[in-house]
Order: C-alpha cells, then structure tokens, then sequence
C-alpha cells in the first residue's frame, strides 16, 4: 500500500515524523462511497448554481481539484458522517516517537497543533481521492454526468 512522511513545517508539532498509508482498496472503496454518499445527501443544502460551480470547477481541475476541494466537502456533510470520514482517515496515521524509526499509532498526546489535525486529514484525502472520485461516479448519476460535460478525458466509464 502507498505510504507518505509528511512533517509540519511549523507550528508547535514542527519537525514530528507521521507516516500516512491509504486505506486497502476495498476499506478505501466503502470509506469513499459512504463519503460520496453523505456528500450526495448533503448537495439539498446548496443552491443549484454553487453545486454547480463547485463540481465544474473541481473536475476541470481533475483530481488535485478534488482534494483542493477536501475540507468544503467536509464542511458540508453532517457530523456523524464527517467524524466516521475523519475518524477514518486518522487511522492512516502513524507517528515515529522519538529515536525510533518504526511508525506507531496515533495517540490523542501527539498533537498539539490544531493545523496539524486538518493537515493530515488533508494529506491522508490526498491518498484516497481516486477511490472518492470513482464512489461519486457510482453513487451519483448526476455528478457523473456533470463530470463527463466538463472533462470527458478524465471521465472513468461506467
């Protein structure tokens, strides 16, 4: 599975080491459509013209238009889908304490910076955008439609 170091370049967590594994392709897939899925139903909350400015913008832009896009969609789904999405994307997360090179388990502890929690979020979506990018496409025939109108390159078939 793919993995990343990342290091906060500043911030009271400057200079810690997290490695960041995506998900396996079958818990990236349910993580992603269950995602997409609260994304769908969150969509009623947003006027036509925004929705649509937003998915044309982020496909033309391709897949780093959707993780730029990252924490709107956050922002915008409900708090019990969002913290499982979150509490998902944690997970990915290790941290080398110390002098030891071998990756641990997050713990509540080794954050101190409250960027660094929205960072990683961040970088671990990053990992699994392509998984949330097929979801929307199965989840979502309008989206998909929508996506196809735009970059039709880019477009996976159905």
């Amino acid at each position: 599975m793919k993995s990343i170091e990342w290091s906060p370049a500043s911030g009271e967590d400057a200079g810690k080491e997290f490695v960041i594994t995506r998900m396996s392709a079958f818990a990236a897939d349910k993580w992603a459509r269950h995602l997409s899925k609260a994304v769908v139903q969150s969509t009623n909350k947003m006027s036509e013209a925004m929705l649509d400015q937003a998915v044309r913008r982020a496909m033309e832009e391709g897949i780093l238009g959707i993780a730029s896009m990252s924490m709107t969609i956050f922002a915008n789904i409900d708090d019990e889908a969002c913290d499982k999405a979150f509490d998902a994307l944690l997970q990915c997360v290790q941290i080398r304490r110390g002098k030891s090179k071998t990756p641990r388990a997050l713990l509540d502890g080794d954050i101190d910076d409250p960027q660094t929690l929205t960072d990683l979020r961040s970088e671990a979506f990053n990992l699994h955008v392509g998984f949330f990018k097929a979801a929307i496409f199965q989840s979502s025939p309008l989206a998909a439609s929508l996506i196809r109108a735009v970059s039709p390159a880019s477009a996976p078939s159905p």
